[in-house]
């Protein structure tokens, strides 16, 4: 056939028809191979585990090592490269310093309590069905639902940790998997140093690949959505983590003072997830309402109330103080990505999904104010 004497229109049409039957096929082939295809991407990530690690841990370390060379060191008469080496240096034994601390002291007394919970499980579940039973509140009929709906969950939670298929056998069959985990980190750590050490170069090579790539427009605004997402990241974990760190150590220090039970295992629970914004506080005192429950319904009273002004005093002077306006987000929207992120990816969607949506936000508020402009309208 003799394409030369096609007209323009069908040539374009067979172009398209071809094209479209391509992506069918490769479709049809895609549906009809996932577990493999997902089997091959779970091998690749995988083995980039150390990698993916070290640049994690470089990306949260870059602002301190940024911050000890350009504004610690500025009057040392040092050669550039001894700065950053000696910047690199102290910002990596911070992080191993935090890891120590958490190995050494948080985790064990995190353990001690939650060894202590399982332990006397059973007798707090007794304690609270005979507290249910002796009081007069209610019918007879509403105390009898409540005792067997707490057998029920008690039976279930049992199961779960004991069962042959359970969460204790699930724990134990992941000892492999967290031992490599663990390997994989420490590696990672290593691996973070030279890309601290080497990040102006790193970053010149991308920078001189995405212009090779890309039209010079493309190519600068690409720079500048890199720098944005940048700027969103590090405003937001470092800001949430040190906002948490806050949180969980005035939660541990009340629950002292108040003679609470487990105050080491319930600051730490609020703290980690006070990372979430907005619901995590909550998702974190349920629970701990819960175990409060089973040893004193008192205590827990005391403690919902206590982190709802806990929350009132976070929202209001805590997290603004910190975090300021870094995010740029209405509370509408953080919600909205709270949700979205969440039903997508999990708990790492909750988290992520709000410095990831505000890159969103910002970039099509510039663009609307880019096109409102173009097209000469003013709209308050």
């Amino acid at each position: 056939m003799d394409f030369k004497n096609l007209k323009p229109e069908t040539l374009e049409q067979i172009f398209s028809i071809t094209i479209s039957g391509i992506f069918i096929v490769l479709f049809y082939i895609l549906m009809n191979h996932l577990p493999q295809i997902f089997s091959v991407i779970g091998k690749f990530f995988s083995a980039l585990a150390p990698f993916l690690f070290g640049i994690g841990i470089a990306f949260v370390l870059s602002p301190l090592r940024k911050l000890i060379e350009t504004k610690w060191f500025v009057n040392l008469h040092w050669k550039p490269r001894t700065k950053k080496l000696a910047a690199v240096g102290i910002s990596v034994g911070v992080f191993i310093l935090f890891l120590v601390i958490m190995f050494y002291i948080l985790i064990p007394q995190v353990a001690y309590s939650l060894q202590g919970l399982i332990n006397s499980f059973g007798s707090y579940v007794s304690s609270l069905q005979d507290w249910i039973e002796s009081t007069d509140w209610g019918e007879a009929q509403s105390r009898e639902y409540l005792v067997n709906l707490l057998n029920t969950l008690t039976q279930s939670i049992t199961n779960w940790l004991t069962g042959a298929a359970g969460g204790l056998g699930k724990i134990l069959s992941y000892s492999i998997n967290v031992a490599r985990g663990v390997l994989n980190f420490f590696i990672g750590v290593i691996i973070s140093v030279y890309i601290l050490l080497d990040q102006e170069r790193f970053i010149r090579q991308v920078k001189k690949l995405t212009y090779a790539i890309m039209d010079k427009d493309t190519a600068m605004h690409f720079e500048y959505v890199n720098r944005l997402t940048s700027k969103m990241f590090n405003s937001f974990i470092f800001g949430k983590a040190l906002d948490s760190l806050v949180i969980g150590i005035v939660c541990y220090i009340c629950m002292v003072v108040m003679n609470m039970p487990y105050a080491p295992l319930i600051g730490v629970v609020v703290g980690v997830t006070n990372m979430i914004p907005v619901f995590g506080p909550f998702l974190g005192a349920i629970p701990c309402a819960i175990i409060l429950l089973l040893i004193d319904p008192i205590k827990a009273i005391e403690f919902v109330i206590f982190i709802l002004i806990l929350q009132q005093v976070d929202g209001n002077i805590i997290g603004p103080y910190i975090l300021g306006d870094s995010m740029g987000l209405p509370t509408l929207w953080i919600m909205f990505a709270i949700l979205i992120g969440g039903a997508l990816f999990g708990v790492a969607g909750m988290f992520l999904g709000v410095p990831v949506f505000s890159v969103i936000y910002v970039l099509v508020r510039e663009w609307t104010h880019e096109r409102l402009k173009q097209k000469n309208i003013r709209l308050e």
